[in-house]
């Protein structure tokens, strides 16, 4: 019997993956169809475990480096680095592009999407933003600090709808965030001070859904399980199609 396809789970160690496979066992995915990939415990094999798998979660965690949107570290933006992870999740998306692997990407996850593709982030938001909301209460997970608002761009799209049935409160944990959208990427919400929240990728090749949140901490609700549910959907109209 063939092994059913895997839908891996990106991060630098356990404690970040575990809620985010747990929200996915919660929305009915087996747990033999999760593989989580930890750079913390040395290089992954990202090709192999491409080509075994389904799609393709990116967690939150360390920041992404300025390198590589063509920036050099502000050293008053406490910028903390996981080359490691930066490379290991590199190379993953750089696959699930080739083949068209549904991608969910999660705080962390959402600027990995953006830059990878050409855009750039807020090394520190509160430096180089005076004046925003606050962005990051740890405790506890599932504290809702803010909205984030539909954008006109995204009432066009179906994560938008989504978001728009109700008000969107979300919890929040981080000090980076999309500067500038790579093009192809479409800003479906923000945070009432700008920061952009969710982005999804145009075009309707590939499926790519991001939030700047943590929606597999708010399992709970049913407009962010939603969010999962879409994803698990887009890898099962994946399997269909290949």
């Amino acid at each position: 019997m063939t092994s059913p396809r895997k839908v891996l789970v990106a991060a630098h160690e356990r404690r970040e993956s575990e809620a985010v496979l747990d929200a996915l066992a919660r929305v009915g995915l087996a747990a033999e169809r999760l593989l989580a990939l930890h750079s913390g415990d040395g290089p992954a094999d990202a090709p192999a475990a491409l080509a075994a798998a389904a799609g393709l979660v990116l967690c939150g965690g360390a920041d992404v480096d300025p390198r590589r949107y063509g920036e050099e570290p502000i050293p008053e933006a406490r910028v903390s680095l996981q080359a490691g992870r930066d490379e290991m999740e590199w190379a993953l998306v750089a696959g699930a592009r080739e083949r068209r692997l549904p991608v969910w990407g999660l705080c962390r996850g959402m600027q990995v999407v953006n830059v990878y593709l050409g855009g750039s982030l807020w090394q520190d938001m509160t430096l180089q933003r005076p004046g925003i909301l606050a962005h990051h209460v740890s405790s506890p997970l599932d504290a809702l600090l803010h909205r984030a608002e539909v954008s006109a761009a995204g009432r066009g799209t179906a994560m938008g709808e989504v978001l728009g049935r109700e008000p969107a409160w979300v919890n929040s944990r981080h000090h980076q965030a999309v500067r500038r959208p790579a093009a192809g990427l479409v800003d479906v919400a923000a945070s009432p001070d700008g920061i952009v929240e969710a982005q999804v990728l145009a075009g309707g090749e590939w499926w790519v859904e991001s939030v700047e949140w943590h929606p597999e901490n708010l399992m709970a609700m049913a407009q962010q399980r939603a969010l999962a549910e879409r994803f698990l959907a887009a890898v099962a109209a994946w399997e269909e199609s290949t």
